[in-house]
């Protein structure tokens, strides 16, 4: 019972179970709806800290919200390239480095 819960509150609460939107991306125990859901639930999450932020109402957090609008395109095309300054692209770029001192 509890590998259900934790399983629904991966989708519902992706926050306490992720460290980034491309994680939910890539978990294998989620279904490509249960990830959409999950990104959608952050989305909504960071779009509501944006405007918190722009209203002055920040309690200094930062709105991860270009990361999931790039881990949703992720999802719905893998073979896209990520976007330019994206958490993908850096590492990206990162790996590249280190092969190539």
């Amino acid at each position: 019972m509890a590998a259900d819960e934790t399983h629904q509150e991966k989708i519902e609460k992706p926050h306490s179970h992720f460290g980034s939107p491309r994680q939910v991306v890539t978990d294998a125990d989620l279904s490509k709806e249960e990830k959409t859901e999950a990104l959608e639930a952050l989305e909504q999450d960071a779009q509501l800290l944006s405007t918190a932020s722009e209203e002055g109402m920040t309690g200094g957090e930062e709105t991860d919200l270009h990361d999931v609008l790039n881990a949703q395109e992720e999802l719905k095309d893998p073979t896209a390239a990520p976007t330019p300054g994206s958490e993908e692209e850096v590492a990206e770029e990162v790996k590249i480095e280190k092969l190539n001192p």
